[in-house]
C-alpha cells in the first residue's frame, strides 16, 4: 500500500500547485490591462488640455492669413497709384491739388480690383507737395514728391481671436487696425516745365474732410 500511494502522493503536490501558477498568470494579466487602461485614461486627459489651445492657436493663424492676405492687396494698390502719380507734372499748388485727387480716385479704383474690402473701414490721404526735408535737387531744382497713406480696421470675425487681438491697435471696436505710407519722387521735366518755387502740399482724402499734411 504504500508502494502504490507513494506515487499518488508524489503527483499530488504538483498538481495543486498548478492552480496557484495559473492564478499568478490570470493576475499579472489583470495587472498589464489594468495599466494599459490607465495610460489611455492619461492620454485622453492630455489631448482634453491641449485641444482648446491648439484650436485657438490655429483660428489664431486663419484670422491672421486673411488680414496679411488683404493687406498685401492694400499696399500693392497704394504703390501702383503713386507710382502712377509720379508720372503727372506737379509744378504749382493747381495741378499738385488736381494730382492729388485723381490720385485719390486711382487708389480707389484698384484697391476695387486687387481686393475685396469694406469701403466704410479705410481712410486715405493722397498729399503731393515739395518735401520740407531737402527740397530741391543739388542743381537748386524744386522737387515734389507724391505720399500716400492708408489706414483700414481689418474685421475680426474669429469668437476668442477678437478678445486677444482687439486692443492690440489701442482700440476696442471688434477689428485690427493696419496702416500703411509709401512715398515716391516726381520726375519732372524740367527742360520744359521748371518749378519756379515749393509746390505748397496740396491733399486729397477719403473720407473727404479738413485734413491738412506736411511733406
Amino acid at each position: 500500500m504504500l508502494t502504490d500511494t507513494a506515487p499518488g502522493l508524489r503527483n499530488g503536490p504538483a498538481c495543486a500547485a498548478a492552480p496557484r501558477g495559473g492564478d499568478r498568470g490570470a493576475h499579472g494579466l489583470n495587472r498589464r490591462d489594468n495599466r494599459g487602461t490607465g495610460e489611455r485614461g492619461q492620454a485622453l486627459l492630455e489631448l482634453a488640455l491641449i485641444a482648446p489651445l491648439l484650436i485657438l492657436l490655429i483660428a489664431a493663424l486663419v484670422q491672421f492669413g486673411v488680414i496679411w492676405e488683404r493687406q498685401i492687396g492694400i499696399n500693392n494698390a497704394i504703390r501702383d497709384a503713386a507710382r502712377i502719380a509720379t508720372t503727372w507734372d506737379s509744378y504749382d499748388t493747381t495741378t499738385a491739388g488736381t494730382n492729388a485727387g485723381q490720385a485719390l480716385i486711382k487708389v480707389k479704383s484698384l484697391l476695387g480690383n486687387a481686393q475685396t474690402y469694406d469701403e466704410s473701414r479705410m481712410t486715405i490721404e493722397v498729399c503731393i507737395g515739395t518735401p520740407s526735408a531737402n527740397p530741391t535737387d543739388p542743381s537748386g531744382r524744386y522737387q515734389v514728391d507724391v505720399r500716400i497713406k492708408v489706414a483700414y480696421r481689418h474685421p475680426l470675425f474669429l469668437p476668442l481671436v477678437d478678445l486677444i487681438l482687439d486692443r492690440l491697435d489701442g482700440t476696442s471696436d471688434q477689428s485690427l487696425l493696419a496702416s500703411n505710407v509709401t512715398e515716391f519722387h516726381v520726375e519732372h521735366d524740367y527742360t520744359t516745365i521748371p518749378i519756379p518755387g515749393p509746390v505748397g502740399a496740396q491733399v486729397s482724402s477719403f473720407p473727404a474732410g479738413a485734413v491738412s499734411c506736411t511733406m
